[in-house]
């Protein structure tokens, strides 16, 4: 996973990243918040930066012709915090069916690199299976290889 990203922020202890995305609609901040759900799973949220309301919106669509760029930067975050974060899962789904199909393209185009150093799981019918490519999940988990904890 070493393609181009944007440069991000860390804001502790809220767990929140930011980043600018830079494209044709100019200058989009973006957050990606990482929110307790139990135990040592973590939920993922990601979208632009509502200033007025110091939230993030997550139905947005920004259109602003960088989709891999602020992907990668999404990416490359989610390691971050999982390096820092020791046996910490992480726990991400779409907002929409669309995204969520588009975040399984993402994970099985890049399906040999990921495994090398994450356990990734899908969620199908209310149960949690080890990933594999093409299949339509729920939701996905994913935990860094070298600080698994069983779930």
């Amino acid at each position: 996973m070493d393609r181009p990203h944007y440069e991000f922020e860390f804001s502790y202890p809220y767990e929140i990243y930011s980043f600018i995305s830079e494209g044709r609609n100019g200058h989009v901040r973006k957050r990606v918040r990482f929110d307790f759900m139990r135990s040592n799973i973590f939920n993922l949220g990601f979208g632009d930066w509502k200033e007025d309301d110091s939230d993030l919106d997550d139905l947005v669509v920004t259109d602003n012709g960088d989709m891999e760029m602020v992907l990668s930067t999404v990416i490359r975050i989610t390691i971050h915090f999982l390096s820092t974060n020791p046996g910490i899962t992480v726990h991400f789904t779409g907002s929409t069916a669309a995204r969520t199909r588009l975040y399984r393209s993402i994970l099985s185009t890049n399906y040999d690199v990921i495994i090398r150093d994450f356990i990734v799981l899908g969620l199908i019918d209310g149960k949690w299976l080890d990933y594999e490519k093409n299949v339509n999940y729920e939701a996905f988990l994913v935990q860094n290889r070298y600080n698994f904890k069983k779930l």
